[in-house]
């Protein structure tokens, strides 16, 4: 059985799209710890169970795209990566990257209303808000950065900013429809660019201002639309630069300034890159298929240049070092499927996913929960743009 535009009209939302908003809900608390494992996968292998069975009952329409197809023949690829270098960490990453597949699978592949995607776009809206108040009341510094606490976990600055991308454009988005709660969106902004300089993450800031660009530039085709959200985000400018800004702690402060930028060299990343490149390059296999998966981690760990403990701090170069240039082009393909299949009628989700290739351009990632889940949103379909007229005529008439 599959929902009716009866049913949609009425505003239904079905079990699907309730079971993906709890999944999504749960992404700012990956990092916390159950006696099971981490909240989210706890939360997610039911959900998948659950989704599973409901598509083997009939229960949801199907429709598989580009991104489907992509990031299969990249998981695919990298089990194949394994035989290239098998540890239990890449096995274990190998194995969280099917598990997200999965997940990725059963909640994107299923045709959602038009409802659906307002309660899904209301759920990112939601997490946004949660993950400022976690911001607000992190309030230790060290080593001029804001310590981010979920339930007492330590999670990671800069992938925390992610978090943050979707709840931005999607305030940005109601802005520019003129929702009843204009208001309530504007403020959600101003606080979502006030968390993400709190965190004292420059990449963070750097990769939301690439999604709010690109949806500014081509997401908005009226001319007046787009003066209209111009001149908001100059008072948005106003209000962060002068208001909020002065209230983070100077060590927090400083880090945004250009001198911190040219002295600390990217927070060490040219040498990091410098070095995973020039070891990739030694060899021509390496090129081709790669050292394997998380190799770049060794590889660093025993450069004498480069400081211990240190990653790849960008995800295609990491990549290219750890899958060679069969994975980073398989990689390319599904960042590309993702751009393409949401542009004509989701472009705000495109731009979502111009701010996450933005983010990789300073983090690694694999299993990187808000990367997975934006790609989700990129490959969804929706009944009012899949489903011509006539179709959704007989469907009405059956």
């Amino acid at each position: 059985m599959v929902p009716t535009l009866e049913a949609s009209k009425k505003g239904n939302i079905s079990l699907d799209c309730i079971l993906a908003g709890i999944y999504f809900f749960c992404l700012p608390f990956t990092v916390v710890e159950t006696p099971f494992g981490s909240l989210l996968k706890v939360v997610s292998i039911p959900i998948i169970a659950l989704l599973v069975v409901r598509l083997l009952m009939g229960k949801s329409e199907i429709s598989l795209n580009g991104v489907h197809l992509t990031y299969a023949l990249y998981i695919l690829y990298s089990f194949v990566c394994l035989l290239n270098l098998f540890t239990p960490e890449a096995f274990t990453a190998v194995k969280d990257m099917l598990l997200g597949f999965a997940a990725m699978m059963v909640i994107s592949m299923r045709v959602y209303t038009k409802e659906e995607r307002e309660f899904l776009e209301r759920v990112w809206l939601i997490i946004g808000a949660v993950c400022i108040l976690i911001v607000i009341f992190s309030n230790e510094v060290v080593e001029e950065r804001a310590v981010i606490r979920v339930f007492g976990f330590i999670e990671d600055q800069n992938q925390f900013c992610a978090y943050f991308i979707m709840a931005s454009l999607l305030c940005i988005k109601r802005l520019f429809e003129r929702r009843k709660l204009f208001v309530i969106y504007l403020v959600l902004l101003v606080l979502c660019f006030y968390a993400v300089l709190k965190t004292g993450s420059r990449g963070g800031l750097i990769g939301i201002l690439a999604g709010v660009a690109a949806y500014l530039v081509a997401g908005i085709k009226s001319r007046k639309a787009r003066l209209a959200v111009i001149a908001s985000g100059l008072v948005i400018v106003l209000l962060v630069v002068f208001v909020l800004f002065p209230l983070l702690p100077e060590s927090i402060q400083a880090r945004y300034t250009f001198d911190d930028v040219i002295q600390t060299g990217g927070t060490g990343r040219i040498p990091i890159w410098r070095s995973l490149l020039k070891y990739t390059f030694a060899r021509p296999e390496r090129i081709i298929k790669g050292s394997g998966v998380l190799s770049s981690y060794d590889i660093l760990e025993h450069d004498p240049e480069i400081l211990r403990g240190s990653v790849a701090h960008n995800s295609f170069i990491q990549i290219f070092s750890d899958q060679g240039l069969i994975g980073l082009l398989l990689f390319l393909f599904v960042a590309a499927f993702c751009l393409i299949k949401p542009w004509k009628t989701e472009r705000v989700y495109s731009c979502a996913f111009i701010s996450l290739l933005a983010f990789s351009m300073s983090l690694t990632f694999y299993t990187f929960k808000p990367y997975l889940n934006i790609m989700m949103m990129c490959a969804m379909s929706f009944e009012d743009t899949v489903l011509s007229q006539t179709k959704l005529q007989e469907r009405e008439n059956n």
